[in-house]
């Protein structure tokens, strides 16, 4: 921090004892975040801290705690992730500003101004976006943009991000990710080359850019730097420093990086190669290491230069000193700073100044205690001394620790007067809109009192998501079989909702695509829900437009959609969308404050405008059981569990197709062809492509099977929906899926089944660290 601040950041985002996403670094206690604070804002600088996790509903509790000290020492702001965390650090801290993590995966105008709504001042959006895409959001948001402009890249959207959770228990929500985008597979396409490395994305390197990226209209630029080195903090910041500062002073002149600090970046702890990340490309082979993720060599000469500038000191404030020491007066000192054009004194006064009896105290005597100012944050800029002992020509005298003790107090005083200079106004009256003893029992205790909305399910519907015309035609097979005879499967539960892939209700003309197949006899009693792409953009392709095509269709049978993104989310309301919402596990409901929050978005007749939630795959079953029944308490809304499905792991604006072989040449149109990779396990996990919208899906190998445990999920009588969904299964695999998942009194089938097949049970009793 302390460096970083030395080669000219104007702010340091950190992590500190909980709640931070690098758990794993050597993050700051809570003393060192109040001290962190100090430092700063005695030198014109911020800080923020990460709170950018998922929280679960058992872990609200320590959150009040945790942030009160932080915001009695006016924290400048907190990135957040968690739409529970939001609500609760701007109702409780108001003081606080809010900046919406790239967790968040804000990716364009509509989630950004959502997230504005809801008490966001900034927003980072996902590192995906091109410049015209971030300077959309600045403008038509009007919202405050962060953006990355140097270091590590996720090869997925982050906060979409499941695959560290799925194949480990390290969560990139919990900021535990063991990185497996950093190791090697191979693929069909690679042919002969063996292992590569598709998902490890070179570093970001943008300093050529600066300009644009400030026309654009860019608020704060972010460099990724925690986990790494001093040196790497000090030595990227003073050469992006140095760059800005030369753009401001003469904007209108190109300023060329020149080749030396060029490869002082190149060996500061890059990866392999660097690319200028997505400002101007969706993707391409030429921003993946492919060949090895590994760091390039450190030269030891850069390292040295880096640590005599910009290591080993902290920053200081320049002061100037008078003291004025007169024979029967109080002694007296004063302290003058210029506070970035403010004018900042304070004096302080000690006993009266007594004759000298013996040696009489000269002026550089008290010039060598005055300016013992070493433990503190000043520096002296020049002391005056003024020595008077009334022309009795004997002199003066005061203790050496009576002046140490003045120069002590003034540098207290001063400190404390710097701190404290605007910081009810930039910070607002009160840090908390409660008291640090029992606010927050208080307030689960009236959660307890408060009736449980719930209502008891005897029964618990199914939900089936499509995302194959082969699919959909296995579910009308499977329902027509169900709907006829009096066997056993009569007695199955109906699919009383089907999720269907917007690609498969929508050709490229905008029109029904699978009406036909829609109209049979099969489907008349089931619901259908429009499942909306994992990432909505405005680039070449307007993601928007499918939304509007379907909520503009003339007679529809669409009656909702599943919406699985904030974009998503904002473009329905501001367009006032009449349908059902329900939103997909990725817009994460971990805790009841999440719920809360989402409830206080509102449609324009003034009603809740989300209908439905679903639960997160990265909770266990007790996990999931606590945040439902509190949510049941505190909002009542319906709530959906997934019993069935390969667990999207990787959601990228990268494609494995196009790094490893070539572009499938269908942008913007429907195209879905299924790839593999496979790890050093010999896991084959499944990709699929999605052209119209420009990513891929990374599947895990294994579906995630519940129908072993759907007997006590039934008793339980929590959820009111259950949901299978249908991935990567042909017509035949299908079938079988829908039988086992379905009919549930047919025990026998449904325990062939999972005899059969490789499953996991995901998380349901596997805790995510």
């Amino acid at each position: 921090m302390v460096c970083a601040f030395n080669a000219g950041a104007d702010a340091v985002y950190l992590g500190g004892s909980k709640f931070g996403a690098r758990a794993y670094a050597d993050n700051f206690d809570r003393d060192q975040v109040l001290d962190a604070v100090s430092y700063a804002h005695l030198h014109g600088k911020k800080i923020y801290l990460t709170v950018n996790t998922l929280v679960k509903e058992r872990e609200f509790g320590e959150l009040y705690e945790f942030m009160l000290p932080y915001a009695e020492k006016k924290l400048d702001g907190v990135i957040v992730q968690d739409l529970g965390v939001m609500r609760f650090i701007r109702d409780e801290f108001p003081g606080i500003e809010l900046h919406a993590s790239t967790q968040q995966t804000v990716t364009g105008i509509y989630g950004a101004k959502l997230l504005k709504e809801l008490g966001c001042c900034r927003v980072v959006p996902a590192r995906e976006l091109s410049l015209s895409e971030m300077k959309a959001i600045r403008e038509k948001a009007d919202i405050e943009v962060e953006a990355f402009i140097h270091g590590a890249m996720c090869y997925c959207y982050s906060g979409a991000c499941l695959f560290s959770s799925m194949v480990g228990t390290r969560s990139g929500n919990r900021g535990r990710c063991a990185q497996p985008c950093r190791l090697p597979y191979t693929s069909d396409l690679s042919r002969d080359k063996g292992e590569q490395y598709p998902l490890s994305l070179k570093d970001m390197c943008t300093i050529d850019m600066i300009p644009e990226l400030i026309e654009a209209g860019i608020d704060s630029f972010k460099i990724e730097g925690r986990m790494k080195k001093p040196e790497y903090a000090a030595g990227v910041t003073s050469l992006y420093r140095k760059y800005i500062d030369r753009y401001y002073a003469e904007p209108n002149k190109k300023h060329e990086v020149s080749k030396d600090d060029m490869e002082i970046l190149k060996s500061l702890y890059l990866r392999t190669g660097i690319s200028s990340g997505y400002y101007h490309k969706h993707n391409g082979k030429e921003m993946v290491t492919v060949v090895s993720p590994a760091y390039n060599g450190t030269k030891d000469e850069v390292l040295k230069k880096v640590r005599e500038d910009y290591l080993g000191r902290e920053l200081k404030i320049k002061c100037d000193i008078y003291c004025k020491l007169k024979l029967g007066e109080k002694a007296e000192i004063i302290m003058n700073v210029d506070n970035n054009g403010d004018f900042v004194s304070k004096t302080v006064y000690g006993n009266e100044v007594q004759a000298a009896s013996k040696r009489p105290m000269d002026e550089e005597s008290v010039r060598k205690q005055l300016e013992r100012l070493g433990n503190t944050p000043f520096e002296a800029d020049s002391i005056e001394i003024s020595i008077d002992d009334n022309n009795t020509g004997n002199g003066i005298f005061i203790p050496v620790s009576e002046l140490n003790e003045l120069r002590r107090k003034l540098c207290e005083d001063m400190e404390a007067e710097l701190l404290n200079v605007g910081s009810s106004d930039s910070h607002g009256e009160n840090t908390s809109k409660h008291s640090s003893t029992g606010s927050v029992a208080g307030k689960e205790g009236s959660v307890a009192a408060e009736k449980d909305n719930r209502s008891v399910h005897k029964d618990t519907d199914v939900h089936v998501l499509v995302n194959t015309k082969d699919q959909l035609e296995a579910l009308k097979d499977f329902l027509l079989v169900v709907r006829k005879g009096d066997n056993a499967e009569n007695k199955a539960h109906a699919v009383t909702r089907l999720y269907l892939d917007s690609e498969l209700l929508l050709n490229d003309k905008y029109s029904f695509a699978t009406k036909e197949l829609l109209d049979n006899p099969a489907f008349s009693h089931t619901e259908i829900i429009a499942a909306l792409p994992y990432v909505t953009r405005e680039e070449s392709f307007d993601g928007t437009s499918d939304i509007k095509a379907l909520s503009d269709m003339p007679g529809s049978s669409v009656s909702g959609v599943l919406v699985r993104n904030l974009e998503q989310l904002g473009y329905l309301k501001e367009k006032d969308y009449k349908g059902k919402i329900i939103l997909d596990y990725g817009v994460y409901v971990w805790n009841a404050e999440s719920s809360k929050l989402l409830s206080e978005i509102k449609g324009a007749a003034g009603s809740s405008f989300v209908s439905e939630i679903s639960v997160p795959y990265e909770l266990t079953i007790h996990e999931t059981l606590e945040a439902v029944k509190s949510i049941a308490k505190e909002v009542g809304i319906p709530i959906s569990y997934n019993i069935y499905g390969h667990v999207p792991m990787m959601i990228s604006a990268g494609c494995i197709k196009k790094t490893l072989d070539k572009c499938s040449g269908k942008l913007n149109t429907y195209n879905r062809e299924v790839l593999a990779i496979t790890d050093r396990m010999g896991n084959r996990m499944p990709v699929t492509t999605n052209c119209r919208n420009c990513y891929n899906i990374i599947w895990n190998t294994n579906p995630t099977a519940l129908y072993n445990k759907m007997d006590a999920l039934y008793e339980k009588h929590v959820f009111d929906h259950f949901r299978i969904d249908l991935t990567v299964e042909d017509k035949d695999m299908a079938k079988k899926v829908l039988k086992a998942g379905i009919c549930k009194e047919d025990k026998e089938f449904r325990d062939s089944f999972l005899q059969g097949i490789k499953s996991t049970n995901g998380h349901y009793k596997r805790e995510v660290e």
